[in-house]
């Protein structure tokens, strides 16, 4: 895999990274400014910027601290944690997709990741892929579904998330925007995030409780019978 040290305008800033190039990409790179997204900002933790020369859009993860409000804390997790053992969330990101692909769940090509250089540019973490067109949220797509096939999108989802936990693992943030459905009616995977599964029971239980109260799955019914299917996994 490709490493190269690369520049990328955003609106307000410039920021280098040292990106791993995963698929070499046509435009990623150019001095194009990405274009920021709002609309995508408002129902995520991170930032999000699109390059239309490349049809690609970027992840970019803040970092947790301010070094002017906890440095000790910003130096410690920020810095030597994250970016200097390249344990960056971009990094883990691209790793917890290759145990997802290894499975044949669906998730979205990643073009490239990488880390800032520069320690004081507060957005640590780049990671840049396709943006798939012809698809719509999980959520978005479950309130167009009749009942029958709400049933059938969990037992779906419920399947793909009992296998990444027969493999030992569990989706860190897993709900319903966390996951696209294309115009075939297939999931595919945008937040790709997985860790192994704690071996305490009661850890595994609470997992799963936590997974359900942040599901966005509003419907009672449907959240019981998404426990159902999983808890002889958690």
């Amino acid at each position: 895999m490709l490493k190269k040290l690369q520049r990328f305008h955003f609106e307000q800033r410039t920021g280098w990274y040292l990106v791993h190039r995963v698929h070499p990409t046509p435009g990623i790179g150019s001095g194009q400014k990405l274009v920021s997204l709002p609309e995508l900002d408002r129902h995520a933790s991170s930032h999000f910027f699109f390059q239309a020369q490349s049809s690609t859009l970027f992840k970019l993860v803040r970092d947790k601290y301010s070094p002017k409000e906890h440095f000790w804390r910003w130096l410690g997790r920020d810095i030597i944690s994250k970016r200097l053992t390249g344990s960056y969330d971009a990094y883990k990101e691209f790793a917890s997709r290759r145990i997802l692909q290894q499975l044949g769940q669906n998730t979205v090509d990643v073009r490239c990741y990488g880390v800032a250089l520069n320690f004081l540019n507060p957005l640590g973490s780049l990671y840049a892929m396709e943006r798939l067109e012809n698809c719509v949220t999980g959520s978005a797509h479950f309130e167009t579904l009749s009942e029958t096939e709400r049933t059938v999108f969990i037992d779906t989802l419920a399947a793909q998330v009992v296998e990444l936990a027969r493999a030992g693992y569990y989706h860190r943030d897993l709900h319903l925007d966390n996951l696209l459905v294309d115009d075939q009616g297939r999931l595919v995977w945008i937040d790709t995030h997985v860790k192994a599964l704690p071996t305490s029971a009661k850890k595994r239980a609470a997992l799963l409780d936590n997974m359900l109260t942040n599901s966005r799955i509003s419907d009672a019914a449907y959240r019981t019978r998404l426990r159902a299917r999983l808890a002889p996994y958690f």
